[in-house]
């Protein structure tokens, strides 16, 4: 089957599934950490199962869900952020082995977290709580956490370039490289994530302020 007649048939099947499903929990973004257990562990739940991910995954479109963690000191006037950590977490269903691979991604390095049958498992490893490295503040100083995530389908032209950087062939296309596509294929890839929730989920949550 060639590429642009598995697009039209990814389509198809597509636009005969809500585009919203019941969510199974409520999307949210969890921080533990306290004065005395510091840097934070960082969780991004709920957010494959408040659309239907996994259609749209199985017709080749992998799930992005990019986190950005930050610590926020008290200043006299305005705070100031002292640190900051990002990553990604990337699941793709490999059709020839019919199972859900999970990967965290931090700077240049690919942390695999598993291969799944189910995509219940799979969800679950992309929840999977993360220690960022972040500085630590000076002792007795009055701050708080901010974390942020973004949750959608990859962008249409970062495709095949995630594929082989998985693969180490490549750098990261969500690190700002792309690979060509013809205008059609980028089209009809572009309007079938649109239609399973491609559009852009963001999240924010934050700690109250506390003493480190």
């Amino acid at each position: 089957m060639t590429v642009l007649a598995r697009l039209v048939l990814t389509l198809w099947l597509l636009l005969g599934i809500p585009a919203a499903a019941a969510a199974q929990s409520r999307p949210e973004i969890e921080i533990r950490v306290t004065p005395t257990s510091y840097p934070p562990l960082v969780a991004v739940r709920g957010v494959l199962t408040e659309r239907e991910f996994e259609p749209l995954l199985r017709n080749g479109f992998p799930t992005r869900i990019h986190v950005r963690t930050e610590i926020w000191t008290e200043g006299r006037w305005f705070d100031d952020v002292r640190g900051r950590a990002e990553w990604d977490v990337i699941v793709q269903y490999d059709v020839v082995d019919r199972s859900y691979n999970v990967a965290r991604l931090v700077g240049d390095r690919v942390i695999n977290l598993g291969s799944y049958l189910r995509f219940a498992d799979a969800r679950a490893a992309s929840e999977l709580a993360y220690l960022p490295n972040l500085p630590v503040p000076r002792r007795g100083q009055k701050g708080y956490i901010l974390v942020q995530a973004e949750v959608g389908a990859l962008e249409v032209s970062d495709l095949d370039e995630l594929e082989r950087w998985l693969k180490g062939e490549a750098n990261p296309a969500v690190r700002g490289k792309r690979s060509p596509a013809s205008a059609i294929t980028r089209g009809m890839r572009t309007l079938a994530s649109r239609i399973l929730g491609g559009e852009i989920r963001r999240l924010e949550a934050r700690t109250a302020k506390m003493q480190f």
